[in-house]
């Protein structure tokens, strides 16, 4: 006969869900043993170079590549959302000089619901799929208008209408800055967008999809993945690898800098990921990508500089730690990468927003024929049978 102990025993908590299955996907595969990122069967490395950042999309939102006209269908609707509506145009101007980015790109994208009611929830005929697949296709597209556009009036400028023969990338770049972008920086940050685009059930999809369970729509849901971004363990990292190089300066003040950083037990900004136990592939994509880019302008400081911390960094920790696998995550070589396509440091977050915004659609596609809500319990470890005072007999 159990003890009353062991009828009572309490179930193991996961702290942070660490290890619990949520659920089944056919969005992405995140191989943590390995270092490999697979998005829909592809393998990340096969796409990273040879695809445009539409392509992707389209790939995370259908299941497939698509075929000539399928992409030209779907850049025009991104073209022709890339206008916002005014509603969206008038909050930006009332709070962007008031607001940091995370902040007014949270607050100008709760708009977009403003005039567009959804009618697609739940899904029940193939009709609702193909108006959320639109749905989806104008968010990535107006989600890049938000940040060009909030950057530009948080700096007193006016916004930059865009041009309908952009790509997401070119687009951006123009709306920010008023100019046709050179080809060098329209392909690094396609490079960039490409690599960022989807990553499996991490915090910002998790919330996503949490809140799409509940049968909300899905602006709501993105308007929650965004606020779970904005978090400096999850989306806000590449502007301090920027502040720890500017820090460093020099090539030759590395090892004394990495060393005397982790004798203090500091973190080094751009290592360690929650579920890679090597290299995350997607730092390896981003630094071919600013290669390419060094090339093409001529200036290898920061690259140099960056491949040198990460060297001297895993080497100090294999002498400190034998067996150590802390390895430089994506926000290494992001940092590196929008810096050299022109991106201001403080939109660099909202420009992650920008690329995983076809991610976290994806998952809230998948999410909406699903009945259950998703509901996790927990243990309760407060006090119990305490007794009620009246408010002037307590202490």
């Amino acid at each position: 006969m159990s003890s009353p102990e062991t009828q009572a025993s309490e179930p193991t908590i996961h702290d942070g869900l660490k290890g619990v299955v949520a659920a089944k996907t056919q969005i992405a595969e995140v191989d943590g043993q390995n270092g490999k990122l697979t998005l829909r069967g592809y393998d990340i490395s096969s796409l990273s170079g040879n695809v445009t950042f539409e392509e992707v999309c389209y790939l995370l939102w259908h299941g497939k590549l698509p075929n000539r006209a399928e992409y030209d269908t779907l850049r025009a609707e991104m073209s022709a959302a890339r206008e916002l509506p005014e509603a969206t145009l008038a909050t930006l101007r009332a709070c962007a000089p008031h607001a940091e980015g995370m902040d007014i790109l949270r607050i100008g994208a709760s708009t977009l619901t403003i005039g567009d009611p959804e009618s697609a929830w739940p899904i029940n005929a193939p009709a609702d799929v193909e108006n959320a697949l639109r749905r989806a296709a104008r968010l990535q597209a107006q989600m890049a208008a938000i940040v060009a556009h909030s950057y530009r009036l948080g700096e007193g400028k006016e916004i930059v209408h865009p041009k309908s023969e952009h790509s997401v990338a070119q687009g951006f770049l123009y709306m920010l800055e008023g100019t046709e972008p050179s080809k060098a920086r329209v392909a690094g940050l396609n490079a960039y967008l490409v690599a960022v685009a989807e990553h499996g059930f991490n915090a910002s999809t998790f919330a996503g999809r949490v809140i799409q369970s509940t049968n909300s729509d899905m602006v709501s849901a993105l308007t929650g993945a965004i606020g779970a971004l904005k978090g400096w363990l999850h989306g806000g990292v590449p502007g301090p690898v920027l502040d720890m190089l500017d820090e460093i300066g020099s090539e030759e003040n590395v090892q004394p800098w990495i060393s005397a950083a982790l004798d203090r037990k500091e973190r080094i900004m751009g290592f360690g990921h929650r579920v890679y136990q090597v290299r995350d592939p997607r730092a390896a994509l981003l630094s071919e990508a600013a290669d390419k880019m060094a090339d093409e302008t001529g200036d290898h400081h920061l690259l140099n500089l960056i491949k040198i911390v990460e060297q001297t960094t895993v080497d100090e920790l294999e002498k400190r730690k034998p067996g150590n696998k802390l390895r430089a995550n994506v926000e290494l070589y992001a940092a590196l990468i929008l810096h050299a396509v022109g991106i201001p440091s403080e939109i660099f977050t909202p420009v992650f927003a920008i690329g995983r915004t076809s991610g976290w659609t994806a998952h809230i596609l998948e999410q909406m024929p699903k009945s259950l809500i998703i509901r996790p319990e927990s243990i309760y470890g407060g006090p119990r049978d305490l007794a009620f005072v009246p408010m002037d007999e307590r202490a």
